[in-house]
């Protein structure tokens, strides 16, 4: 009978018992034993073994109508995922570095060779499924009880082996909220430029991983201590203003604390992206005139130079569109919240900003950092007074999701023209009208006004 649920812990006894039965030796190792330990769930589990690790995935999988594994011959590992659980088969191994890549050589070894490899002391611990023996010899538990990041051996040779570690040692700390010891913390500052190594894409899965976590601030203040900024987030370096000659606070300062402030409001990366990045663009508009600071269109350079590290982070072009939006738009929650518009003015900004309003808001509000307390409140108060205003207009008008009922091709037909920005000229034009109630958006009326007033609509440039 072909298995529909399943849960870790039914998976690991039906692993202890087609080992038990088969004579084999095979341990639970790593993730799954810390997770345990620090009572977190854990859909990720580990099995290492001293024998084919391929053949024992592939009739594990047979037996119990699991999904057929995939292997990754190189490094003696199966991969099989049922009902989002990560299963890894592993053949126990040694490896060798070559100085110019973080592609090891790989070969068959004892289960304590195995565990001295591995990352951190906190992910070299082993479980016996068959005896329940747990074998620690770098007290991972220890360190897991001391909130420890401390390498297994020397942590020169772990870093310079495989600079990705370094990454991990910082998401680790920054997700279990871990001090990285000493010794190990300056392995990693060593062997910083060695990250250059690392493939693009395995980098922006670390720092998206470090945004999930629940304070990143934690990960990206680690990343600067270590001088990694520079080489993987230059755009995030930048903020830390080299001047300080002018009363402006820091930039680095507040971007972490906006961070930690979103990631209270929201688990969504995209939006905790854009905080990171929302005032990227400040150093290169920072002007200093009779001792007062700005920052004139920051938002705008802002966006374009988001959309360069949203394609280094391997980030989609949705997302990145959505990041660009968001950081292009920060600052005017809390320009109409002090201006009091009136209700033509919200439905303007209703429709420019569109299913983007929630995310907008919460980046907004988050944006309040000033030590002053009665400060903030108010200033949340009127940002939460506005929200309202345009949820109370959007219920009504659904604005967020308003499509004029004609086309480009439709004011092509009539007015004769190519495709080109006037045709979106002038179809902005006609979404005004229809925002503030001066037309209906019905196709009959609004094929009929352009024909009556084609002259006017021809002259109308795009702004």
């Amino acid at each position: 009978m072909k298995i529909v649920r399943i849960t870790s812990e039914e998976i690991i006894e039906k692993m202890r018992d087609f080992c038990f039965k088969k004579n084999i030796e095979v341990f639970l190792v790593g993730g799954y034993i810390r997770d345990k330990i620090l009572k977190r769930k854990s859909n990720d589990i580990d099995f290492v073994m001293e024998v084919d690790a391929l053949q024992i995935a592939e009739e594990f999988a047979q037996i119990y109508n699991l999904p057929k594994p995939v292997f990754y011959g190189r490094f003696g590992t199966a991969m099989i995922e049922v009902n989002k659980i990560k299963l890894e088969f592993a053949t126990a191994r040694k490896e060798s570095y070559p100085s110019d890549s973080r592609k090891p050589y790989v070969e068959k070894t004892t289960i304590y060779q195995d565990l001295e490899r591995r990352d951190f002391t906190i992910n070299a611990i082993a479980k016996s499924l068959i005896t329940k023996e747990v074998i620690d010899p770098f007290n991972g538990r220890e360190d897991i009880k001391r909130k420890i990041i401390r390498t297994p051996i020397d942590p020169d040779k772990t870093f310079y082996d495989d600079p990705l570690r370094i990454l991990r040692g910082i998401r680790f700390a920054t997700k279990f909220k871990f001090k990285i010891e000493d010794k190990t913390f300056e392995g990693m500052k060593k062997n910083r430029d060695r990250i250059k190594i690392v493939s693009q894409e395995r980098i922006a899965d670390e720092i998206i991983k470090i945004l999930e976590c629940s304070q990143p601030s934690i990960g990206f203040d680690l990343l600067d201590k270590l001088n990694l900024l520079e080489i993987i987030l230059p755009e995030i370096a930048n903020l830390k203003e080299k001047r300080k000659n002018h009363p402006c606070k820091d930039l680095f300062e507040h971007t972490l604390k906006t961070l930690d402030n979103v990631s209270k409001r929201t688990r969504n990366v995209y939006i905790r992206l854009a905080t990171l990045l929302h005032d990227i663009g400040k150093p290169y508009t920072l002007k200093v005139e009779n001792g007062k600071v700005s920052f004139h269109r920051h938002e705008f350079v802002g966006e374009k130079i988001s959309y360069n590290v949203c394609k280094r982070l391997k980030i989609s072009e949705e997302n990145a569109r959505f990041i660009g939006h968001l950081i292009k738009f920060h600052l005017r929650p809390h320009l109409l919240a002090k201006e009091n518009p009136s209700d033509t003015a919200l439905r303007r900004f209703i429709r420019e900003i569109g299913k983007d309003m929630k995310g907008l808001f919460i980046l907004a509000k988050s944006d309040l950092t000033s030590k002053n307390e009665l400060k903030v409140k108010e200033a949340l108060k009127r940002l939460e007074n506005l929200e309202e205003r345009i949820k109370e207009i959007n219920k009504k008008d659904k604005l967020s999701s308003f499509k004029l009922k004609v086309n480009g091709f439709d004011i092509m037909e009539i007015l004769k023209i190519p495709e080109g920005k006037k045709v979106g000229a002038i179809k902005e034009f006609l979404e005004n009208l229809v925002i503030e109630n001066k037309l209906p958006n019905k196709r009959r009326v609004l094929r009929e006004f352009i024909k009556e007033n084609a002259e006017k609509l021809l002259k109308i440039e795009k702004t």
